[in-house]
């Protein structure tokens, strides 16, 4: 518990409450379960910013307490949530909540992400989840596609000054599966221009099928594959020359210890087995 100022119930509740948290997850009620009211809106945002709990691994409860605000107050939680974000840019499981708090916000979401994905100072992976998040709005809410389809294409548009492979092929691969045909162009223009990790997107190739603009058939198995990028090839080629050392190894110690010649059974050269003459005697 924080030395500062010990927490209340109900939400001292949290503390103890270690139910595993995901990003999958079906979240619960947290004011049904737990009686949180607005009025606890103050003390759950202190308590997702309180290090003495964040740091340790026996509780989940910053997790919970960011969802009971979102339910609670959803404009509250995203400003905390995008606050929280960037102060923490390392945290995967902060990070991974994106989904969860997109599809409870919803379009409450869309300018604070927008503005992340488009601010350069912003850490390479806040802004990739600022750019999911717009992806899952898309795909939660079926009036706010279309606005989450632009403010992804208006991102994109600068691919040339993002400088970043990894946003700039977030951003095509947000777009192709929020199935944004109009886009098309745009991302053919990224492939054909920059750096597009392709592990991401899948191949131009693929984008065009999953968009739904050419079939299968219509390349060939290598135009549909992604190329591999240059940190897989790197690895690639470090490990096969680790295993050419190996083999090399190997031959060397095959030269300098000559291997023992395998014994043909009891009745062989090596045999220890001493003859025996007729009469008892051993030669």
């Amino acid at each position: 518990m924080s030395e500062s100022q010990p927490y209340q119930n109900p939400v001292a509740q949290l503390l103890n409450f270690d139910a595993p948290t995901n990003w999958q997850d079906t979240w619960i009620d947290y004011a049904a379960k737990f009686g949180f009211t607005k009025a606890d809106v103050p003390e759950l945002i202190r308590l997702c910013w309180d290090q003495d709990l964040t740091d340790s691994d026996s509780t989940n409860c910053e997790t919970h307490a960011i969802r009971a605000v979102a339910q609670l107050e959803p404009e509250t939680a995203i400003k905390e949530y995008v606050k929280l974000s960037i102060a923490f840019p390392d945290d995967d499981y902060l990070l991974e909540e994106v989904n969860g708090i997109s599809r409870q916000v919803g379009g409450l979401a869309i300018a604070p992400f927008k503005n992340i994905i488009d601010d350069s100072t912003q850490h390479q992976w806040v802004r990739v989840t600022a750019a999911n998040g717009l992806e899952e709005i898309g795909k939660s809410y079926a009036e706010l596609r279309q606005t989450c389809i632009e403010n992804l294409i208006d991102s994109l548009q600068n691919y040339r000054d993002i400088n970043d492979d990894v946003i700039t092929s977030t951003l095509v691969s947000n777009l192709t599966e929020l199935k944004a045909v109009e886009a098309a162009d745009l991302i053919g223009e990224v492939f054909a221009n920059t750096e597009v990790d392709e592990l991401l997107t899948g191949s131009w190739a693929a984008v065009q099928v999953e968009l739904g603009l050419k079939k299968e058939s219509d390349f060939s198995v290598k135009e549909l594959e992604p190329k591999l990028p240059d940190y897989i090839l790197n690895l690639r080629e470090q490990q096969r020359q680790i295993e050419k050392a190996h083999k090399r190894q190997l031959s060397l110690t095959e030269l300098i210890v000559p291997a023992r010649p395998v014994a043909k059974g009891f009745g062989s050269s090596k045999s220890k087995k001493k003859n025996t003459k007729q009469d008892g005697s051993v030669n």
